[in-house]
């Protein structure tokens, strides 16, 4: 089980660390400054070099931005850059779309849950980073007493699809996303115990 190789400590700090990663949250300074195209400032205060693959995720970025602008609140639930621990660098981001208890989920039954969602980038992928970030995502989303946890996956992900059944999802929906087409959507009783 997961949960036995957690130090709850590292859930009230701003950032989450696992054996090899660091999620940092990401805070509204610096969401500004990779929208605004102010890369030093946003470099120095990540501490290391912006990737492509971040940058190319303006739309996310300003969702994000937008949403902590409006609800300080969310600031726990927000947007993480995942960083090796060893040199620092960021190889993907992962976050939870809203805080816990979010309308839209209630209308698919889930009245205490939270959706997120993330990405390893392409030089980082079939390492087993994704499954170490969600894993910790997971964990604090339990340290906070949330009941269920959902992904939307794209059928044609078989990666993102075989992470979310090893971890215990189990598909109960679908819809068709405006942008990324059909997502089938996966939930996970975080009152059970978490399997790797």
């Amino acid at each position: 089980m997961i949960d036995q190789l957690w130090d709850n400590s590292s859930l009230v700090n701003r950032h989450l660390d696992t054996p090899r990663l660091t999620l940092r949250l990401l805070e509204l300074p610096f969401l500004h400054w990779c929208l605004t195209a102010e890369y030093a400032a946003a470099q120095q205060w990540l501490g290391t070099q912006l990737p492509d693959a971040w940058l190319a995720q303006w739309k996310l970025i300003a969702l994000r931005h937008k949403d902590l602008s409006l609800d300080p609140d969310y600031r726990l639930w927000g947007l993480r850059a995942i960083c090796l621990r060893d040199t620092g660098a960021m190889i993907g981001h992962i976050g939870f779309h809203t805080a816990p208890g979010a309308h839209y989920l209630q209308t698919l039954g889930i009245s205490n849950g939270i959706e997120l969602g993330y990405e390893i980038y392409p030089q980082w992928r079939r390492q087993g980073y994704a499954g170490e970030a969600l894993d910790a995502m997971l964990h604090l989303a339990r340290y906070h007493q949330v009941a269920t946890a959902v992904l939307s996956i794209s059928p044609e992900n078989v990666p993102s699809t075989a992470l979310a059944l090893r971890r215990g999802f189990i598909q109960f929906a679908e819809h068709q996303d405006p942008e990324d087409g059909l997502e089938w959507i996966y939930r996970l009783n975080l009152a059970s115990p978490l399997v790797q």
